[in-house]
């Protein structure tokens, strides 16, 4: 898998600045997203998330909160991880993954909200419609795919929604089976994306922002070697 990495000038492309809203990671702050409209601008995409842009459906969008800089993105160097002892024993669990188009199923649908009902019941997404969720999965003007995730018995456990990037994959959202206690199906499908990343020669796994004082954010940074993006450079972690 490889893709052609040109530079282009992002400054003939409109920011907008999103109303400050409450912020749904820290206690007691407001959040303000920039966001850029990708169906303009597809051709944007890569090197937006190489600058700690995020996507979600057709935006891309970063936050430029007021004193608050706590949302960090991250990536992982794939060609260079080294799994430790608790990742060794995760990933000899053997799932089988299925690569699907970026379309929204039922049966995904269905184990996405027993994992908001479990994990997030506090979140927007928890009352996410199946309308809605279609829009977060097939609104995409970029190359997407699905990576799901079965046991031998064929039983969905967990489901990704993968963007392809020019230098990796960005890993937009993912959900599992939360009451499986057998394997961390969360950590083993993030270290099966990066062994599928390094397997087709690409390099990077970007994993969104990493919170270090949020706890269901900062499981980003146990993936090593890791860089984050501060101050418009990515440094290691």
């Amino acid at each position: 898998m490889t893709i052609q990495k040109k530079i282009l000038d992002l400054s003939y492309i409109p920011i907008q600045v999103s109303n400050s809203s409450s912020c749904p990671y820290i206690t007691n702050k407001v959040e303000t997203r920039a966001f850029i409209n990708l169906s303009d601008y597809p051709e944007a995409h890569d090197q937006l998330a190489e600058i700690g842009f995020r996507r979600v459906e057709n935006w891309a969008y970063k936050p430029i909160c007021s004193g608050c800089s706590q949302c960090i993105p991250i990536r992982v160097n794939c060609k260079k991880f080294v799994p430790n002892r608790n990742q060794k024993r995760c990933i000899k669990k053997q799932l089988v993954r299925n690569i699907l188009p970026s379309v929204a199923k039922q049966e995904h649908y269905k184990l996405f909200q027993k994992y908001q009902k479990e994990r997030h019941t506090d979140g927007l997404m928890s009352k996410m419609s199946w309308d809605n969720y279609t829009d977060m999965i097939n609104l995409t003007p970029i190359n997407s795919m699905i990576f799901e995730y079965r046991n031998e018995q064929k039983k969905l456990l967990g489901v990704i929604l993968i963007d392809i990037q020019r230098d990796g994959l960005s890993a937009v959202y993912s959900f599992y089976d939360n009451k499986i206690t057998k394997i961390s199906i969360g950590k083993y499908m993030i270290i099966d994306t990066i062994n599928f990343v390094r397997d087709n020669k690409l390099k990077y796994l970007y994993l969104g922002y990493y919170i270090k004082n949020n706890e269901k954010m900062n499981y980003k940074n146990q993936f090593y070697p890791n860089e984050i993006f501060i101050k418009g450079k990515w440094l290691i972690e």
